[in-house]
C-alpha cells in the first residue's frame, strides 16, 4: 500500500512546492505574471493527471494478461524513472517526469484495491481496502509537512529546498517495488487461469489454514463455482486472444444487472470529485488569510493541520467504521456533513466577500475555518475510500477488473476536469461555486439512498444477492444439479434398455 502514500504525496507536495521561491527561481517562474504562473501551475498538475487517466485505461489488459502482481510492479518502475527525471531541473524535464509518474501511478490506483479485494476475507474486506484511503491521506499529510519543513529550515537560495520534496517520491516507490516481490498472485486470478493447485496453495497461505479446513474448502468452492458460472454465461474464453476476451467482457457489462453493479462504484467516484474537494482546497487559503493567517510558512502550517484532520478521519473510519457501520450509512452521513459545510462556506463568501486584504477576525470567518475542517472529516471518512471499495467488490469476477478500471478512470477524469475548472468557477461565479458543489453532493446522496445496497460483510461470490439479483453460487449449484440429474436419468434409461 505504500504506492498509495506516493499517490497523494505527489498531489500534496507539488501544490506546496510550486509556491517555494527556490522552485520558481529554478524553473524560471519568478518573473511570470499571476495569470502565466497559474496557467503553468495548472499545466504541471494536469500533465500528471492526464498520464494517470491514460495509463489507468491501459491497465485493464495488463491486469488480465500479466496478473495483478506484475501490474503493480511494472508501473512502479515507470513511476521511478519519472521521479528521477523531475530532478533534472528544467521545465521540459519536469513535464516529462510528471507524465511518466502519472503513467506509473494510474494503473496502481486501479489494481491495488482490486488486488486487495480479491485476497481479503469478506468480514474485513472494507477495512483492508480502506487502507487505500488511509495511505492516500498519509501521503497528503507527508507532502504538506515536508513543504512546511523545507520552507522553514532550508534557505530559499538553495536548490535543496525544492529537490527534497521532489526526491522523496523515490524511496516511497522503491518501497513498493521491494514489497511487491514478496506478494502472492490473487487466488481468484489464478483460478480464472485454471491454475487450481497454485490458487489453493496461495489461499492456504493467505488464510493461514490447512487445505482440509471447512472454511477454506467453502471459499475455494465459491471461487470455483463463480468462475464456472461466468464461463456458462459468457462462453469459455480460454484460447481466445486477450482483446477478444475483453470485448466479450465489455458486452457482458451492458447487461442491466451487471451495469447496475458496476455503476455504483463509478458514480460514487464522480460524486466524490463533484463534492468540490479540489475547490475547497483551492479556496481555503483565502479564508485562512481572512483570519490573519498570512505568510508562506503560516499558510503551509494551516494546510498541514487540514491534512492531519483528513488523515485522522480516514484512519478512524476505515479501521473501525466501514465494516461495522457499513458503506451506505457512512456515505449518506458524509453527504449531509459535506453539503451543509459547502453551503455554509458559500454563504460566508457571499456575505463577507473575503479577499487577500481582509485581516479582521470575526465569528463568521472562524466558523468558515471550522467548516473547512468539518467538510474534510466528512470527505475523508467516506468518499475518500469507499468508492474504491465499491468499484473493487460489487462486480462479478469476470468483469471486476473492468469495474476497477472504470472507477479509477472516472476518479482521474473528474479530478482533471475539476482541477482545471475550479479557478475559473471561483473567478466567475465566486460563492456560487460552493453552492454548485453542495447541490451535487445532495443529488449524490439521493442516488446513494435509492440505488446503493449495503455490501458490508457480503462475500464477493454472493454479491448479486445484495443487489437483489439471483445468487451466482446458487445458480451454479442448480446448473450442476440439473446436469447431474440429467446424467443420472440417462444412465437409468440405458439400464432399462438393457
Amino acid at each position: 500500500m505504500d504506492n498509495l502514500v506516493g499517490h497523494n504525496y505527489d498531489n500534496a507536495f507539488m501544490g506546496g512546492t510550486l509556491a517555494l521561491t527556490s522552485f520558481k527561481r529554478q524553473f524560471g517562474l519568478v518573473d511570470k505574471s499571476t495569470t502565466e504562473f497559474n496557467n503553468l501551475s495548472s499545466n504541471i498538475v494536469i500533465t500528471f493527471q492526464a498520464g494517470c487517466l491514460f495509463a489507468c485505461l491501459l491497465s485493464l489488459p495488463c491486469a488480465e494478461i500479466l496478473g495483478r502482481r506484475l501490474t503493480l510492479i511494472i508501473p512502479s518502475i515507470i513511476f521511478l524513472i519519472g521521479a528521477v527525471i523531475e530532478l533534472i531541473g528544467n521545465l521540459e524535464s519536469l513535464y516529462a517526469g510528471r507524465i511518466l509518474t502519472g503513467l506509473g501511478l494510474g494503473p496502481l490506483t486501479m489494481v491495488a484495491p482490486l488486488y486487495v479485494s480479491e485476497i481479503a476475507p469478506a468480514a474485513f474486506r472494507g477495512r483492508c481496502i480502506g487502507f487505500f484511503e488511509i495511505m492516500i491521506q498519509l501521503g497528503a499529510l507527508l507532502g504538506f509537512w515536508i513543504n512546511y519543513g523545507v520552507s522553514r529550515h532550508i534557505s530559499s537560495s538553495s536548490a535543496a529546498q525544492w529537490r527534497v520534496p521532489v526526491s522523496l517520491q523515490i524511496p516511497l516507490i522503491c518501497a513498493l517495488l521491494l514489497g511487491s516481490i514478496f506478494l502472492p498472485e490473487s487466488p481468484r486470478f489464478l483460478m480464472k487461469r485454471d491454475n487450481i493447485e497454485k490458487a489453493t496453495s496461495t489461499l492456504c497461505q493467505l488464510r493461514n489454514l490447512d487445505i482440509s479446513h471447512p472454511l477454506l474448502q467453502q471459499e475455494l468452492n465459491d471461487i470455483y463455482t463463480e468462475v464456472q458460472l461466468e464461463r456458462e454465461s459468457m462462453g469459455d474464453t480460454r484460447g481466445e486472444s486477450t482483446w477478444t476476451s475483453i470485448k466479450k467482457k465489455w458486452h457482458e457489462c451492458t447487461r442491466p444487472q451487471i451495469m447496475h453493479r458496476i455503476s455504483v462504484g463509478v458514480i460514487c467516484q464522480m460524486i466524490a470529485q463533484l463534492s468540490g474537494i479540489n475547490g475547497m482546497n483551492y479556496f481555503s487559503p483565502l479564508i485562512f488569510r481572512s483570519l490573519g493567517v498570512t505568510g508562506t510558512d503560516t499558510g503551509l502550517f494551516a494546510t498541514g493541520i487540514y491534512g492531519v484532520v483528513k488523515s485522522v478521519s480516514a484512519t478512524v473510519s476505515m479501521l473501525f467504521l466501514v465494516d461495522r457501520v457499513g458503506r451506505k450509512t457512512l456515505l449518506l452521513a458524509a453527504c449531509g456533513i459535506m453539503s451543509f459545510s459547502l453551503f455554509f462556506v458559500g454563504a460566508y463568501v457571499k456575505i463577507a466577500q473575503p479577499d487577500e486584504t481582509t485581516q479582521d477576525i470575526n465569528s463568521g470567518a472562524i466558523a468558515a475555518i471550522a467548516f473547512i475542517y468539518i467538510y474534510s472529516i466528512g470527505y475523508a471518512s467516506a468518499f475518500g475510500g469507499i468508492p474504491y471499495i465499491l468499484s473493487s467488490e460489487t462486480a462479478p469476477l469476470n468483469v471486476r477488473s473492468i469495474s476497477a478500471t472504470l472507477g479509477a478512470s472516472m476518479q482521474w477524469l473528474m479530478n482533471l476536469v475539476i482541477t482545471k475548472a475550479t479557478p475559473y468557477m471561483i473567478s466567475s461565479i465566486g460563492y456560487g461555486t460552493f453552492f454548485f458543489f453542495g447541490s451535487c453532493v445532495v443529488c449524490g446522496g439521493v442516488y446513494i439512498f435509492v440505488f446503493l445496497p449495503e455490501t458490508k460483510g457480503v462475500p464477493l461470490e454472493h454479491m448479486a444477492m445484495a443487489f437483489g439479483h439471483e445468487d451466482m453460487v446458487a445458480v451454479t449449484e442448480r446448473i450442476v444439479k440439473a446436469k447431474s440429474d440429467q446424467h443420472a436419468l440417462s444412465e437409468i434409461e440405458q439400464v432399462e434398455k438393457v
